[in-house]
């Protein structure tokens, strides 16, 4: 029996922005052997990247296609793989996707800023992703994440730990809170919050030598609403906190930052 495992809170190896539109897809669920396709319309906003004050909304479509057999394809949370569910509770799933990076300018569905001009661009990569979780009461699951580039290894590698816990269950109303714990090796940590002394000179920042660990504490609070067998609309908001290294890094604008967004789905 094989089990989508949902994102419900920010992966930041992955684009910020566009990241968005994939929060709100149909929760995590455990299908039969049947295939099941979904489509959404999503609008959200997030902040231009991680630690940047300023906002952008981006909006798009998403698609999900679980084929019954445990393969799946997600482009929006976890590219494609295959996801296992055991009998004692426990799943686990493995996954190839692409992080498109980060710019140094504004630039639309992708995470950057004009802020960090000169800081030059984070180059994309594809990621092998790797999940392994269990039920630890009633609906409620927790799961750790690996993302390992395959490419442009340079960037390091990233995680995060995560609690889906179901607090409303009503009629056709689920609402759920998602707390996450974020980290990741030194090269991720350096790659994503470091400034070199190259990049110090090309705009301005403090030389700044970050070292690994955690990066961000989030949680997420979803709503979906079930109209139908096919239609259910999905609605998400949530605040990210940075700590240690990643905090006090100097391309850093605020600590403290706030996403949220909805969509409506559609499953056949």
């Amino acid at each position: 029996m094989s089990k989508r495992l949902s994102r419900p809170s920010l992966r930041f190896s992955v684009p910020y922005l566009a990241m968005l539109t994939g929060l709100w897809l149909p929760s995590s669920s455990v299908h039969a052997d049947e295939a099941s396709y979904s489509l959404s319309l999503n609008v959200g906003a997030a902040p231009r990247y991680e630690g940047s004050k300023q906002y952008a909304v981006t909006a798009g479509p998403g698609l999900r296609a679980d084929f019954g057999n445990g393969w799946f394809i997600d482009p929006l949370q976890g590219g494609a793989g295959y996801a296992i569910r055991f009998l004692n509770g426990m799943f686990a799933s493995a996954a190839l996707s692409y992080d498109a990076g980060r710019t140094e300018r504004n630039r639309y569905g992708r995470a950057g800023s004009d802020h960090l001009k000169g800081m030059g661009d984070i180059k994309g990569a594809f990621l092998g992703v790797f999940t392994v979780g269990t039920k630890v009461w009633g609906d409620a699951t927790a799961s750790a994440t690996f993302e390992v580039p395959i490419s442009h290894r340079e960037r390091g590698w990233s995680g995060h730990l995560d609690l889906n816990t179901p607090v409303v269950k009503w009629g056709s109303d689920t609402i759920s809170v998602n707390p996450s714990l974020h980290f990741g090796s030194r090269k991720y940590v350096q790659t994503y919050f470091g400034v070199t002394p190259q990049q110090s000179a090309n705009s301005g920042f403090a030389e700044y030598d970050a070292k690994g660990g955690a990066t961000a504490v989030s949680v997420t609070v979803a709503w979906r609403h079930t109209f139908s067998r096919h239609w259910a609309l999905q609605t998400a908001v949530g605040a990210t906190r940075l700590l240690g290294n990643a905090a006090k890094s100097p391309i850093v604008q605020t600590k403290q930052s706030y996403f949220g967004g909805t969509g409506i789905v559609y499953t056949f």
